[in-house]
């Protein structure tokens, strides 16, 4: 039974979150308490590995207190669902369709219960009859004409579950059978920010293997000997975690891992000593975090190889590849890339990792944030030509999944030419780089995909702008002119700033800031001196055609195309040269739209 969906309601910040797919991986990114964990502990409570306590209800309002101090009553119920999909062989036997819905459900002073949502027959005659002594069935019978071959219980029930097989039904949420509720993935949770949790590691990986062992056929028969041979091959696997380990971390001298076995306890302990290569003993609890982070992604990697073989699992990942340095961070990256691709894994990952964010698709990725003093999670990917290809399109505008998702403003611009000169001038006016600003560029290249993509953005929230030469505003044809930008449900006034004087970014720039470029990195063959009359001929013309043809004709080492010809320019200027009063203007702009 492999967990496809989730939807959370009145659990801690999270008043109600509905269908969140859970993919293989599904990363959670956003700021601290932002309610990351709180998604990771839903799924454990509905997989049966989290209990509630009092403090996990919701907050009835907003207000944590009330005026007098008071803490502020909490909701009645909590309710986690989860979408799942069952094998052939699992909806046969546990007479079910491929797709259902099974909820965890608790009440103010209740136990918590599953709950599956199911077939049952209209009239309530007919439902829970398991529960039911003689004397009800008999009645039961009786009021709807029923005919039962005898007054014993079986006979009585058997006549009432036919009647239901013919009935009427609706569908409803139903105590799920114990069948299906140990049908559930198990969980598998990693987390490996506390020091001791490299031990917790080998004992969760060796947890997983008792499961997988005891439930295969060769531990099915009688109870002599269960615990010795059970043990003896969690031995074995204890070894090859140990080989591992010793592979992995050069700095440590020995490491023994002893497991014991009790079949009414299941994994009874597993007993951990690591000593350094001088032979001193070491206690990972109290070792410094990058070695006992690097025992626990060790074992991680041993792990791998026992998922394939352990049923549908659930694993769960807490800021898994915090304090790593970036080559085990990248090591970990790899082994998400390989955990996902066992067609019986699902994985939760709440991270703030750019590694991690950036290494998967878009559509993998979901925001959480706080709104309101509650949870929200915002999955930049939806329905629509755009966002269906959401990654691709990206991709192709060299734009990271985590510029998507934190960047303040998308400041799309005609081509290369403004592509590599602006964040050189943005700089050189600032004193920082765009993306320290909050900013992040595309080039649009004059398509019309470009005003679908800032439709796009614009509809998820995301701060706009168009920053395009003068000349692109009056072209009724132009992707960029008011007409083309109002056709999309884009306002000229706030998407678009427009440069140039009065055309192009390149006739910005005075006559004498051109000819002492020229001089310094394109001479003349003819030995001359570029002047400041040279480029004033070229205005009213279109200038940047003009001075590329102009540059290319008198100097062997004229600029190839328009681009190179711009950014030589800005790399050209000298700390303290003064940029045009429109171009600091525009920046300004662009730094106010990004706050």
């Amino acid at each position: 039974m492999q967990l496809d969906r989730i939807s959370i309601i009145g659990f801690r910040s999270i008043a109600e979150l509905n269908d969140l797919r859970i993919a293989s991986p599904t990363l959670l990114t956003g700021h601290n308490d932002a309610g990351k964990t709180t998604i990771l502990d839903a799924v454990r409570f509905l997989l049966n590995d989290y209990n509630l306590s009092d403090r996990d209800p919701t907050f009835a309002s907003k207000n944590v207190a009330e005026a007098d101090g008071t803490e502020t009553p909490r909701v009645n119920e909590t309710v986690v669902v989860g979408e799942f999909t069952l094998s052939t062989t699992e909806s046969d036997e546990l007479g079910l369709p491929a797709s259902i819905k099974i909820r965890r459900y608790t009440a103010r002073g209740r136990s918590a219960l599953y709950e599956v949502w199911t077939k049952v027959p209209g009239d309530e005659r007919l439902r829970d009859l398991d529960s039911l002594t003689v004397p009800d069935l008999k009645t039961r019978v009786e009021e709807l004409g029923l005919k039962a071959e005898s007054s014993l219980k079986a006979s009585l029930k058997a006549a009432l579950e036919e009647a239901a097989r013919s009935a009427t039904t609706i569908h409803r949420w139903q105590i799920a059978p114990s069948a299906v509720v140990n049908a559930l993935p198990r969980i598998a949770r990693f987390n490996p920010n506390g020091n001791t949790d490299a031990e917790d590691a080998i004992r969760a990986t060796l947890q997983t293997a008792y499961n997988s062992h005891s439930n295969h056929a060769e531990f099915q028969g009688s109870i002599k000997g269960l615990e010795k041979a059970l043990e003896k091959k969690l031995t074995e696997d204890a070894e090859e975690i140990r080989k591992h380990i010793m592979r992995r971390c050069g700095d440590i001298g020995n490491v023994r891992i002893l497991p014991s076995v009790k079949l009414n306890t299941g994994l009874k302990a597993t007993q951990i000593s690591v000593t350094s290569k001088s032979g001193e003993h070491i206690h990972l609890g109290e070792a410094g975090a990058g070695r006992a982070r690097r025992v626990s992604l060790a074992v991680w990697e041993f792990n791998t190889g026992m998922l394939r073989d352990s049923g549908d699992v659930v694993l769960v990942y807490d800021e898994p590849d915090n304090h790593l340095d970036y080559a085990h961070q990248r090591d970990f990256m790899k082994l998400v890339q390989q955990q996902s691709a066992y067609p019986n894994v699902r994985m939760l990952i709440a991270t703030h990792s750019m590694n991690l964010i950036d290494g998967v698709d878009i559509s993998d990725v979901v925001h959480v944030k706080h709104v309101d003093h509650r949870t929200v999670a915002d999955s930049m990917t939806d329905e629509t030509p755009t966002g269906s290809h959401l990654g691709a399109i990206a991709s192709s505008l060299g734009l990271r999944n985590t510029v998507l998702l934190h960047e303040r403003l998308f400041v799309g611009v005609e081509g290369d030419t403004e592509m590599a000169s602006l964040p050189i001038l943005f700089r050189h006016a600032t004193g920082r780089h765009l993306e320290s600003a909050g900013i992040a560029l595309w080039a649009c290249r004059n398509n019309e995909g470009a005003m679908d993509f800032a439709r796009f953005l614009v509809d998820h929230e995301r701060n706009v702008t168009f920053l395009v030469d003068s000349d692109s505003k009056e072209q009724a044809r132009h992707v960029f002119s008011d007409k083309k930008l109002q056709q999309r449900g884009l306002s000229p006034e706030k998407h678009a700033i427009y440069i140039g004087d009065p055309n192009e970014l390149e006739e910005l720039f005075s006559d004498e800031v051109w000819a002492k470029t020229a001089n310094a990195k394109w001479p003349r063959v003819d030995g001359a001196e570029w002047t400041a009359h040279h480029f004033a001929e070229l205005r009213g013309k279109k200038f940047s055609k003009e001075l590329l043809d102009m540059t290319r004709e008198a100097s062997e080492q004229g600029p190839s195309s328009k681009p190179e010809a711009m950014t030589t320019l800005a790399l050209s200027l000298q700390q303290g040269d003064k940029l045009p009063d429109q171009l600091t203007e525009v920046f300004r702009l662009l730094e106010d739209r990004a706050t």
